[in-house]
């Protein structure tokens, strides 16, 4: 089960009525499990919730009581997107090249 909300990429997708709510969960938790592999992490970066002024940066461990980062919500959404709506692998490969732009900054164990 995604941390992202259906309604949230329902809304994002302009996706009306229900008969598609399987296929784009399933798009959803995947678009989710595709970040954190790309950032190495488990869970999906959040920020405290008195962002910005108390810091500039996520959370080195996630809270579950703080929302998720609102640019990863934007990159899982681009993820999904790809999945449940691209028609050309051109499509899809824009659309996860802009996703991967908003993750980067999140990326875990990158090394020196």
């Amino acid at each position: 089960m995604s941390v992202i909300d259906l309604s949230v990429a329902k809304a994002r997708l302009r996706v009306f009525g229900t008969h598609t709510d399987a296929d784009l969960q399933q798009a959803l938790d995947g678009a989710e499990q595709e970040a954190m592999r790309f950032m190495n992490r488990t869970q999906l970066p959040t920020l405290p919730l008195e962002y910005p002024s108390s810091s500039s940066s996520s959370e080195e461990v996630p809270s579950e009581s703080d929302p998720v980062a609102p640019d990863v919500v934007e990159a899982v959404l681009l993820l999904a997107k790809a999945s449940f709506e691209a028609t050309d692998p051109d499509e899809v490969t824009g659309y996860r090249q802009a996703a991967e732009m908003k993750l980067f900054p999140y990326r875990a164990f990158l090394g020196v």
